[in-house]
């Protein structure tokens, strides 16, 4: 491994196919599970203290098949908050073998779908963060089921550049690698439906300002309601398929009147999770005024 790796943490290999169409897809994929290990440090190092901060660095790469060796950086929180005066290298093995674990994980599984599959994982997240010892209480937290399942869906979606023939490992000096599982995925969607506990929704009359209309009936409308911008799916096909075809004008600045359903959905702990619009009647279209005068509240309209 040479000099430099003795000083890195872990290592993220990529093995690819020689001579294989779309060569980006080796970069896409390491850039992407960077990113992922980044964002799931932040995740990790909370379960120790809020205080700590930490980023990667990078140590060395290597070439033949694609290896980038890290190191976390920690950055200094207050004494009075750790016990231990030689904390940083415990908590960077912490990160090192947690991200072991969440990689391990996915062995053997293309997806998850039942939210208590976590559990073990979360308890030897939580049992890593006690063994390092480094506050005064042991007064650690546990890591969130949608923070891992953030987590695993950062990796899969990073993973999904790589071709058949490719593999990628995670390495730690000294110890077993693990391989990433390129079958695993989790799509974002997914996520809200394994962590929320309870959906409440209600049915209410709105209007709202069209901010981006959705032309091709593929994807969702913006508006806005107040100051707060609103993405919401039209089920109303019978309209839907008028303004597709042209019976029907409606621009930005316009107003519908609609009967909406807002859907919120809460966690086991009865944190607000997501909340989603979806407009069952387009009621009437309101033009817009002309932007010389006042609008139908009575004020100017602010492009």
């Amino acid at each position: 491994m040479g000099n430099k790796s003795l000083e890195a943490d872990f290592c993220i290999e990529i093995q690819y196919k020689k001579e294989s169409a779309n060569p980006s897809r080796v970069f896409h994929s390491m850039s992407g599970l960077i990113d992922s290990f980044q964002r799931i440090d932040q995740h990790l190092v909370k379960a120790i203290d809020v205080d700590i901060e930490t980023v990667l660095l990078l140590e060395d790469i290597e070439a033949g098949s694609i290896k980038v060796w890290l190191r976390n950086l920690l950055k200094a929180i207050p004494d009075d908050a750790i016990y231990h005066l030689d904390w940083k290298p415990l908590v960077g093995q912490y990160l090192v073998k947690a991200k072991r674990y969440l990689v391990n994980f996915s062995e053997g599984k293309t997806t998850v779908t039942n939210v208590d599959e976590l559990r073990p994982l979360e308890d030897e997240i939580y049992r890593l963060a006690e063994e390092t010892k480094v506050r005064w209480l042991p007064a650690y937290t546990r890591i969130q089921p949608r923070q891992l399942l953030e987590s695993m869906k950062d990796i899969s979606t990073s993973l999904s550049h790589l071709a058949e023939g490719d593999s990628a490992k995670y390495i730690i000096p000294d110890e077993p690698e693990a391989k990433f599982n390129l079958t695993f995925t989790l799509a974002p969607e997914s996520i809200e439906d394994l962590v929320a506990k309870e959906t409440l929704s209600s049915e209410n009359e709105m209007l709202l300002k069209v901010k981006k209309p959705d032309y091709l009936g593929e994807s969702m409308w913006d508006f806005r309601h107040g100051t707060s911008i609103v993405s919401a799916t039209i089920l109303d096909k019978e309209w839907l398929e008028k303004f597709q075809s042209r019976k029907v004008d409606v621009r930005p600045q316009d107003y519908i009147r609609a009967r909406v359903r807002i859907s919120h959905k809460y966690d086991q702990d009865g944190e607000l999770i997501a909340t989603h619009y979806n407009i069952l009647k387009v009621i009437d279209v309101i033009f817009a005024s002309d932007q010389s005068q006042p609008n139908m509240f009575g004020d100017r309209e602010n492009q």
